[in-house]
């Protein structure tokens, strides 16, 4: 469940833990917790998501050759990421950190290299796991993700996730 090296978390992860203010236990679970630079530096960060990500995630940089190589090459392979979602996945790939995202295609990227990744609704399953909350607790942050937040989630992932809980 933990990583050694800790979590990077793209603009849908921060966003999402800042609706669930689910900070602690995150911590707990799968830090250190880190976010590429290059999220912080979009402008299209809400003033209290940025401020969240400044508390409790550290920024991290390209900061070597391997990162930049790999920051273009996903921009040649997927030219559809965003410059922060390219830098987060090159982060996560030469950090060897696990990259907690639910955009399509950062998780998409992630899988063509092999880099970890988790999405918002299994971390919620780990709550559930860790005692943390309830399957009733999840379910309900689930739900206020979707309503709240306007988060997407595919009716039938969102049932066979719902499922899955019961088991």
């Amino acid at each position: 469940m933990q990583s050694t090296n800790g979590t990077i978390l793209d603009a849908t992860a921060l966003i999402d833990f800042c609706w669930l203010n689910e900070w602690e236990w995150l911590q707990s679970y799968y830090s250190p917790l880190y976010i590429a630079q290059e999220v912080l530096d979009s402008d299209q960060l809400e003033y209290p998501t940025r401020e969240a990500a400044k508390t409790y995630l550290k920024a991290l940089n390209l900061s070597t050759e391997e990162m930049f190589a790999s920051f273009l090459e996903f921009g040649t392979r997927e030219p559809l990421l965003s410059v922060a979602d390219r830098s987060t996945i090159a982060i996560a790939r030469h950090q060897l950190l696990i990259c907690a995202s639910d955009d399509g295609l950062v998780v998409k990227t992630c899988k063509t290299y092999q880099i970890a990744y988790i999405r918002t609704l299994r971390l919620l399953s780990e709550m559930v796991e860790t005692k943390h909350k309830t399957v009733i607790e999840v379910k309900a942050m689930a739900d206020k993700l979707i309503e709240e937040r306007g988060k997407h989630i595919s009716p039938k992932i969102l049932t066979d996730w719902k499922r899955s809980l019961q088991t």
